[in-house]
């Protein structure tokens, strides 16, 4: 390849250039190469890469030479090829004088990359973390969309911008990235043609008035923005994710698979097979790709990539995910999948075994198990015991998108859970209702489940006795049979409350005392009896009737105040 040469130091006319060069381009470049030095006459470098009119590029290095500046430029009249523009950043190929030795010649490639500090990279990386995704996100606008916002980066240290830019051309696809055009330094960023502008800070306050024309990235003074959202933010958020984990050549394998520009799934699979951490929506879309591009990914690879996807962590796995991770894992061979399978079963035991351990994660490596086929008929007890349990104390943080899927998915495993459930409730209704009214946890037609049942329809307006009897009618079992849907009842119906004599009266005429004898509801009947106000005309008489039914259960005490209760005229308080 051949590029000219062109040193220009601020006169009239260039002062020296690559025989061959046509005038239009000279005049075209002159502007882009005119250079202001900041405030006070500090020395500063600017690298730019410009755009010319036929298409073809100028790469050019601009500093301070004594009172007046030196501009050495190359001419890139070909494709975009070789190494990225921005690399030139520090070159010992720049000269800093026009050479005394007649016209130049030119050059077969862009001078060479100057020296590469990874460890200064990764401490610029770090320090700016909280912008990387909108900014990757902001590059990949202005390199493909005409009229977005051009992107101005401010720094106090050009070799800061110049991290910027390499960031966003390492990023990209190759051919964008050597198109992408960038000046490092310039006083009037409003009016600079490239597409991402490096200004000092002294020089900011200008773009206040860019209006939507710029997207300004200060980030030792201004706040983080927001995280890009929508699909095509994805990749950014994933490249960033990337940098972060310290990552970079994940860029250059990207490349060398299939995907389309700014697809986040092949970036993603690479990621994760890496062990890089990524949200739920770039894992599902790395699990997509890798579910039909498995022959893009080495053996080594695509198990590490399965391997992360059968293991939730962090951010709770959401529906796309967890469909593409079972179309990922049918899409395996045989003995792929039973390596996985005998990986996850040591896992799956030590979840069940974590009495601090979350339900989520549990229930993912139950759904991944299934996916697998592995066996897990003896695990599944365990483990529908210990999410019941969690549902019951803490509905609204257990019933998550895992847990949603694992009972919708594993039939088993349902049908186990809301057995443990129904007893539970037995033991406490109040909370299994809060299940219910709290969580869109729901009961099939055809469970039969009498407790649960009760407490998914919860207590009914209106008067208690004739609620208690609507979820008696909504267990589906009559309370002769199974005594204890009666304690169930009262207890949601009355909730911690005690009955007035006279829904006691009714409760027991209703009822018959051998069923509340059973039920061990008795006890609540007493209760109403000794606790109503002396003047209740029911109470003495719910007494003799408690006392007649329940003479062997009744404890001395109890015996010997409802005895007095019973004996007390109406309004009279009994000794």
């Amino acid at each position: 390849m051949s590029l000219p040469q062109l040193h220009y130091d601020g006169g009239p006319g260039f002062a020296a250039v690559t025989p061959g060069v046509s005038e239009a381009l000279l005049r075209e470049a002159e502007p882009l190469l005119a250079y202001e030095p900041p405030p006070g006459g500090a020395a500063h470098e600017a690298l730019s890469l410009s755009l010319l009119a036929d298409g073809s590029r100028l790469l050019a290095r601009t500093a301070a030479a004594g009172p007046d500046f030196h501009a050495h430029a190359v001419h890139l009249p070909g494709e975009a090829r070789g190494a990225l523009p921005v690399t030139a950043w520090g070159s010992a190929g720049w000269r800093e004088r026009t050479p005394a030795d007649g016209p130049p010649p030119a050059l077969e490639q862009i001078p060479a990359p100057g020296p590469y500090d990874r460890a200064a990279m990764a401490e610029f990386v770090a320090a700016r973390g909280p912008w990387l995704a909108a900014f990757f996100d902001d590059v990949r606008r202005v390199a493909e969309e005409p009229g977005a916002p051009r992107v101005v980066l401010v720094e106090a240290d050009g070799a800061d911008v110049a991290r910027w830019v390499m960031l966003a051309c390492g990023v990209l696809p190759h051919a964008r990235g050597q198109r992408l055009t960038f000046t490092t330094y310039t006083r009037r960023p409003l009016s600079a043609p490239q597409q991402l502008v490096g200004v000092l800070p002294q020089d900011a306050g200008v773009l206040a008035g860019g209006g939507r024309r710029h997207r300004v990235y200060e980030a030792a003074h201004g706040p983080a923005p927001e995280p890009p959202r929508g699909p095509a933010a994805l990749w950014a958020r994933t490249a960033a994710a990337a940098w972060l984990a310290g990552r970079p050549e994940l860029f250059a394998e990207v490349r060398r698979i299939p995907g389309e520009p700014y697809e986040a799934g092949p970036l993603a699979a690479l990621a994760l097979a890496a062990g890089v951490p990524l949200g739920s929506a770039a894992r599902a879309a790395a699990a997509a790709w890798a579910a039909g591009h498995g022959n893009a990914l080495d053996g080594v690879r695509l198990h590490a990539l399965a391997g992360v996807l059968v293991r939730p962590g962090g951010e709770p796995r959401g529906a796309a995910e967890a469909a593409a991770t079972e179309r990922l894992l049918a899409s395996l061979d045989a003995g792929a999948r039973s390596a996985l399978a005998a990986e996850l079963e040591p896992e799956l035991r030590a979840a069940l075994a974590d009495p601090e351990g979350e339900p989520a994660p549990l229930a993912g490596l139950l759904l991944s198990a299934a996916a697998l086929d592995a066996d897990t008929a003896g695990l599944l007890p365990q483990a529908a015991r210990k999410l019941a349990w969690a549902l019951l104390t803490d509905p609204e943080g257990a019933y998550g998108q895992e847990v949603r899927a694992a009972l919708a998915e594993l039939p088993a495993l349902r049908a186990l859970v809301l057995d443990r459930l129904d007893a539970l409730a037995a033991g406490d209704p109040p909370a299994a209702a809060r299940l219910f009214a709290r969580t869109g946890f729901r009961l099939g037609a055809a469970e039969a489940l009498p407790h649960l049942r009760m407490c998914a329809r919860g207590r009914p307006a209106g008067d208690r006795v004739v609620a208690l009897d609507a979820l008696l009618r909504e267990a589906g079992v009559s309370p002769y049979a199974e005594p204890l849907v009666l304690r169930t009842g009262v207890r949601l119906v009355w909730d911690g409350l005690t009955p007035a004599p006279v829904e006691a009266r009714l409760l027991l005429a209703t009822t018959g005392a051998p069923v509340h004898r059973r039920a061990g509801t008795w006890e609540l009947l007493a209760r109403s009896a000794t606790e109503a106000p002396p003047a209740d005309p029911q109470a003495p008489e719910l007494a003799a009737e408690l006392l007649r039914h329940f003479a062997e259960e009744l404890p001395a005490d109890l015996r010997d105040r409802l005895r007095e209760r019973a004996a007390a005229p109406p309004g009279e308080t009994p000794a």
